[in-house]
């Protein structure tokens, strides 16, 4: 089979979630699920590739790429993240090929890198599964990082719950409004880049439900933000943090978040133990999570980062300057 790639059109909706609930291999979609994850996004539809039989011009593939917004040395870069390669198994005879960048998934990245470009976006990033990343080392890309950050965890249950540092206190938190964008403001000079995560971004971003949100106050100021939630390998993941400055906000962002997972922890059944709180752990966490007793685990979160405009320097985007997270 000879393949073809364009972008999507509206027309080719049905046949998209079709293909997703088949052969994705996560779960069976309807229309209104499929339009929350893919058109629905904070900053507009995702751009969508597709693989099509070029006689018949049968849909057998697709890869969305997801608009986002990164915080790059303080300059908000319109970006996009790549999400759900999916392909059907009619199109899968033309996978095995003796050169790997002939790999469908590879040219229909390849296909969207040109056209994203033209679209005006300036930055693509993921945190994919390692076996992606590990690929991509094999084939450098000068306008590309490939980086990694460590798991970091904490066995459960804790021998007791840690105290929190005088004045600060922790809740229930609705992630959105001026509270959260002060904070987020603040949060992203920590780093040199990272993923926006104000109230137009935040609540899809942890918006499937599965997540619990915490909100640390100081002096009635929001001075840290937690999301979290049971992993299902008996792990409870820290999957976003926002902390107003790195010392103590976040020590007792991170010690309130390892208190909800050792009450999480004590509360789960048999059936689904929780027996460890893991973080994907950058530079600035690793000081309080070793101060409260997290070690680096086994596994690592790779990150892929390539630049798309001509307005950003690849040093800018290294993989250092990041703030990273489980949920990226």
């Amino acid at each position: 089979m000879t393949l073809a790639y364009r972008m999507h059109t509206k027309a080719d909706e049905p046949a998209l979630i079709k293909l997703w609930s088949e052969y994705g291999g996560w779960d069976q979609v309807d229309a209104a699920a499929w339009a929350h994850r893919l058109l629905e996004t904070p900053v507009g539809p995702a751009k969508i590739v597709l693989a099509t039989n070029a006689e018949t011009g049968e849909i057998v593939g697709q890869f969305a790429f997801i608009p986002s917004l990164v915080s790059v040395g303080g300059r908000e870069v319109p970006a996009v993240r790549p999400f759900a390669p999916i392909m059907a198994r009619t199109g899968r005879d033309v996978v095995l090929t003796a050169n790997p960048l002939e790999h469908p998934v590879v040219a229909m990245q390849m296909y969207a890198v040109k056209a994203l470009r033209e679209k005006g976006f300036e930055l693509m990033y993921s945190v994919p599964d390692p076996q992606w990343a590990m690929f991509c080392r094999l084939f450098p890309n000068p306008q590309r990082h490939v980086g990694s950050f460590p798991l970091w965890s904490r066995p459960l249950p804790l021998p007791a719950p840690f105290p929190l540092e005088a004045g600060y206190t922790a809740g229930p938190l609705t992630p959105k409004g001026e509270r959260v964008d002060r904070l987020w403001k603040a949060a992203s000079k920590l780093y040199g880049c990272l993923v926006v995560r104000d109230s137009r971004g935040l609540p899809w971003k942890i918006g499937s439900g599965d997540c619990t949100v915490l909100g640390i106050e100081k002096g009635g100021e929001l001075v840290g933000l937690v999301a979290s939630r049971a992993k299902g390998d008996g792990q409870w993941l820290v999957c976003d943090l926002l902390a107003a400055g790195g010392d103590g906000a976040l020590r007792a962002t991170l010690a309130a978040v390892t208190n909800l997972a050792d009450a999480q922890a004590r509360a789960a059944g048999p059936d689904r133990p929780i027996t460890k709180v893991g973080i994907l752990a950058t530079r600035l966490l690793e000081p309080a999570a070793r101060e409260l007793g997290y070690s680096r685990d086994d596994y690592e979160f790779p990150l892929l980062v390539q630049t798309l405009g001509p307005d950003i320097k690849r040093e800018d985007v290294a993989p250092e300057r990041w703030y990273v997270s489980a949920n990226d």
